[in-house]
């Protein structure tokens, strides 16, 4: 009779190996350290390779304007048809006429100047007028844009964009003609360059008038956008003399591409060929570049699982104060001491909002932070 002796040695080793195993699972769940995920919505700042110079938020003629000007008692739904309220004010406050002499580079002289019929105003005036009444209140991020046609020589514009915290861009305001410019399949309010792109692409946008009792077509303007320009710097608040074409040019952030044309001959700089601008570039992200964000890092305590954020602008909101948190989802929101917060383990999901907040207590836009413990 053959012995079974082995066999049954094997599988009781086998069962063995099964049941230590079963065992080596089971209190691993029980002492392992459980996970937590940390999700954030933005993670990265787009960032220029150029150093922007923005207006300083205790500029005195900042108060004056807004002590001193109606415009303060406008209201909108929200952030970016504030914006069209304001553009519309600015365009009501004087008939388009030439500025001789031309005024300086601020809303206060500008509006003084023509309304005392010393001089008059035209696209350079409104977008003076219209960045510095956006400052005053609060909205530090805007710029001016110089616009040159193919279509003919010297055929230029000058425009304003400002950053949108609503739509997390720089979109573009026309306070001369009371238009702005949209995505048509979006809604999305354009800036510049989506504007330009439609002249070479098949991307489609359209002009829309600040004030629907205006009549005007869908390219209104659109021409102009073949080749722009935005300033470095739109603290003039405090200049003593009037902005001159020579100061744009060295001022100026021109953006060139293939479609770029000799629409300015004859007077280029710094080896750039027909383009008048001092500083030129190719990198789209120069011009377009984030503002206005909470950048978050995270870190996990291996022992306590208590996950510490810490919060930076990168330098993408000018006159930054501090940060502000909200821990219902934008229901009620409290100001932060520095720049790090701590999240105690739970047994549940915690959603936080981010978001920076100027010195004029206008906050930025909102990250959202999801913890799973």
């Amino acid at each position: 009779m053959k012995d079974k002796r082995p066999f049954l040695t094997l599988r009781l080793l086998v069962l063995s190996f099964v049941l230590l195993g079963c065992i080596i699972i089971y209190f691993s769940g029980i002492l392992a350290p459980n996970t937590v995920n940390v999700d954030i919505k933005r993670k990265t700042i787009i960032k220029s390779n150029y150093h922007f110079i923005y207006e300083h938020w205790k500029e005195e003629k900042l108060n004056y304007l807004r002590e001193n000007e109606d415009f303060v008692k406008l209201k909108a739904p929200n952030q970016f048809k504030y914006f069209l309220e304001l553009c519309d004010w600015v365009h009501r406050q004087w008939e388009r006429s030439i500025p001789d002499p031309y005024p300086l580079s601020n809303a206060i002289d500008i509006l003084k100047d023509i309304r005392s019929q010393k001089t008059g105003g035209f696209c350079g005036q409104y977008a003076y007028v219209l960045a510095d009444v956006l400052k005053s209140l609060g909205f530090f991020n805007v710029r001016y844009v110089e616009l040159w046609s193919n279509r003919g020589k010297n055929q230029s514009h000058f425009v304003v964009e400002a950053w949108s915290d609503r739509y997390e861009k720089w979109v573009t305001l026309d306070p001369d003609f009371n238009i702005y410019y949209e995505i048509k399949d979006s809604g999305i309010p354009a800036n510049a360059y989506e504007i330009r792109q439609s002249l070479f692409s098949e991307q489609k946008v359209r002009a829309r008038p600040v004030n629907p009792s205006q009549k005007i077509k869908e390219d209104e303007q659109m021409h102009l956008y073949a080749n722009f320009a935005v300033s470095l710097r739109s603290d003039l608040m405090r200049h003593t003399k009037p902005l001159t074409i020579g100061d744009r040019f060295h001022m100026f952030l021109f953006f060139k591409d293939k479609h770029t044309g000799d629409f300015f001959p004859g007077n280029g700089a710094g080896g750039s060929g027909g383009i008048p601008y001092t500083h030129v570039t190719e990198r789209k992200e120069d011009l377009y570049f984030d503002c206005n964000i909470a950048r978050v890092e995270h870190s996990i305590d291996k022992s306590t699982k208590e996950v510490t954020l810490s919060f930076f602008t990168d330098n993408s909101m000018p006159n930054f104060k501090n940060f502000s948190i909200s821990k219902d989802l934008g229901k009620n929101w409290q100001p932060l001491k520095g720049n790090i917060y701590r999240v105690k383990k739970n047994d549940r999901t915690i959603d936080l909002l981010v978001a920076p907040v100027n010195m004029y207590g206008r906050p930025g836009c909102v990250n959202k932070i999801s913890i799973q413990f």
